[in-house]
């Protein structure tokens, strides 16, 4: 699958902005790059599927080691770029990943899957490791935290994984990061069988992220969620074929020993949406070498958007220990 890949390197001043004036700026600056500078890469081949848009952070070293990005639900890494400036100008080329049919990338396929979403991290982590010769990590923030452990199960080509949020769908107490009661839970087999089936019967069904997700739980500050809504690359809503193939999989990668890097995951405090208890609860269940778990002094959710400042210099010295 051939990958369009924008190479973009940011003046350090870009963040002495406000934080939603700065994403502003930061979104035009990189989808004017992206149109100067967009151009097909082969070698990234995922048979029957659509081509991806990969955007780049330069470091000033081309040594340096790289860092993988993969964004959150519906959105797409320039939704992140003060945070991910600040990574690259600390020393580190990023590799930002716009899924199948977001952000960036062609919208050619509307029914996507799990798998698929997975199969793009990969094609990312193998454009990193095939363009920069330093080190290469990998992290994603809420949807893309998952997506990041999901991916690094089987693969050997990463130093280290650091997944903002951690979810694994067989536990009933996955409903609590949905907008469906815990009460629930006592019929969470069944919830998940009829989610399968749906998947095979609706694929191609849209569903809105309001449907399922407590919005007021994803977006603290007022700024960020009309950032969110008013975003012209941005998804509002998913195919039943990628959310049965999320909530009805058994993740084995998660416990199976296939994650053989170190995995940092760094969770909120008061992140109304993945609670202290649950992440706590899946990250027991983790099995990977020297994992480790950053409770970051926050009580939001997206806090590489709206607490970016508070919490970089945590994630900035974790990315220092694996990867240099």
């Amino acid at each position: 699958m051939p990958a369009s890949c924008s190479r973009l390197r940011y003046r350090p001043e870009a963040l002495t902005t406000s934080r939603g004036r700065s994403w502003h700026e930061h979104r035009n600056t990189a989808e004017r790059a992206l149109d100067r500078a967009s151009r097909l890469l082969g070698g990234l081949d995922r048979i029957g599927q659509g081509p991806i848009t990969l955007s780049i952070w330069e470091a000033e070293q081309d040594a340096a080691p790289t860092v993988v990005f993969v964004p959150g639900t519906m959105t797409h890494p320039l939704f992140y770029s003060p945070f991910l400036d600040a990574v690259s100008r600390h020393g580190y080329h990023v590799v930002g990943v716009h899924p199948l049919s977001h952000g960036r990338s062609p919208r050619v396929i509307r029914r996507f899957t799990l798998d698929d979403m997975i199969g793009n991290v990969r094609d990312a982590v193998g454009y990193a490791c095939a363009r920069f010769p330093g080190a290469v990590g990998l992290m994603g923030s809420s949807q893309g935290g998952v997506l990041t452990l999901l991916a690094a199960g089987g693969e050997h080509r990463i130093r280290a994984a650091f997944p903002h949020n951690v979810l694994f769908t067989p536990l009933r107490e996955s409903l609590s990061v949905t907008r469906f009661p815990n009460a629930l839970g006592v019929a969470y087999p069944v919830i998940r069988r009829i989610i399968a089936a749906a998947g095979r019967v609706l694929p191609g069904l849209q569903v809105p992220m309001s449907f399922y997700l407590d919005v007021d739980k994803i977006f603290s500050e007022q700024e960020w969620r009309d950032e969110f809504y008013r975003d012209p690359l941005g998804l509002t809503s998913y195919p039943v074929s990628f959310l049965s193939s999320l909530f009805a999989t058994d993740m084995p990668a998660l416990v199976d020993g296939s994650i053989t890097c170190p995995v940092v995951a760094f969770v909120s405090m008061g992140d109304p949406l993945f609670t202290r208890g649950y992440s706590r609860l899946v990250y027991e269940r983790l099995v990977a070498p020297g994992k480790q778990l950053v409770e970051l002094p926050a009580d939001h959710h997206l806090i590489l958007n709206e607490r970016f400042e508070n919490v970089t210099p945590t994630v900035l010295a974790a990315l220092d220990d694996h990867l240099r």
